[in-house]
Parts: structure tokens; C-alpha cells; sequence
């Protein structure tokens, strides 16, 4: 099972051509590993395309360099890796400042089972999900997964 992440705009009516809802699969993209400038380029991820850009062209400058050419391969198959693997965290991290915030996690097996499953927990409106509640600011979804006293703070006081 691969988990989603659940993003709602903080508008019950988004502005147009935003979706109220946004489920986000946390975890390995295929697509952002084997063509990652136009996947960072189709999800609107603009800082991060123009560093894999940057990144592409470095490699390409040093590929000319008949020492360094060998390493060409294998430099951009680092940068595909690390987009297949932070890219997704990069869209959800992207989300928060369009006006998306963080409501749920759920763990199902397709896209269209994770909605399904959310819209059955959250049945009623008010609903509000524990993980969004006990989030500290800046520790991001591990937080939210480990103990509040792995995060406390000096004083001993974690809120």
C-alpha cells in the first residue's frame, strides 16, 4: 500500500483552476526519475526545475572534458534519483504556500481509493484529522508520526 497524502485549500472554494482537494502520493515517482526537468516542469515546481536545469548543464559542461566524460552517466543518474525521490515532497511542500494545508495521510493501494477512503473518514464537515492537530511547525509529516518528546523543546514544553 503507498501512502497519500491529503492537502485541502484553506478556502472551501479555491480560486479557479485550483482544485479544493489534493492528494499527493508520498514516495517514489518513476516519471520524476527518468524524465525530471519536465516532470519538475509539469507539476509547476519552478525553483527546482530551474536547479535540475542547472544541474544538466554543469553535467553537460563537464561531459565535454574528455577526463570527465565517463561521469556524465552517472551524475545524471543521481539528479533522476533525487527527483524521483524528494520530488514528491517537493509538491507537497509547494502546496502550502498556493493555500493548501495538510488534513490527512491515508494508506491505500490507488489515488482514487485513498479519496474514497478520506471522503468516508470525513463523513461530516467538522472533521478534522489528529495528525494535522499534532504537527509541530517545521518538523514537516515526521513529526507527526513520532512521539511529541523526541520534539520538546529546552524547557521541557513542546506547545
Amino acid at each position: 500500500m503507498a501512502r497519500y497524502v491529503i492537502l485541502r485549500h484553506e478556502d472551501r472554494t479555491p480560486p479557479r483552476g485550483r482544485a479544493p482537494l489534493l492528494v499527493i502520493r508520498d514516495g517514489w515517482s518513476w516519471l520524476g526519475f527518468v524524465v525530471p526537468l519536465l516532470w519538475l516542469l509539469w507539476h509547476r515546481l519552478w525553483f527546482a526545475a530551474f536547479g535540475v536545469f542547472a544541474a544538466s548543464l554543469a553535467i553537460a559542461l563537464l561531459a565535454q572534458n574528455p577526463q570527465w566524460a565517463s561521469l556524465a552517466l552517472p551524475f545524471n543518474l543521481l539528479v533522476g534519483l533525487f527527483v524521483g525521490l524528494e520530488g514528491q515532497g517537493w509538491r507537497i511542500g509547494a502546496a502550502r504556500p498556493r493555500g493548501y494545508r495538510l488534513v490527512d495521510v491515508v494508506e491505500a493501494d490507488t489515488q482514487e481509493a485513498a479519496e474514497l477512503r478520506f471522503a468516508d473518514m470525513a463523513g461530516d464537515e467538522s472533521f478534522e484529522a489528529p495528525l494535522a492537530a499534532a504537527m509541530v511547525p517545521g518538523r514537516g509529516l515526521a513529526a507527526a508520526e513520532a512521539p511529541d518528546f523526541l520534539f520538546a523543546a529546552p524547557g521541557g514544553v513542546n506547545r
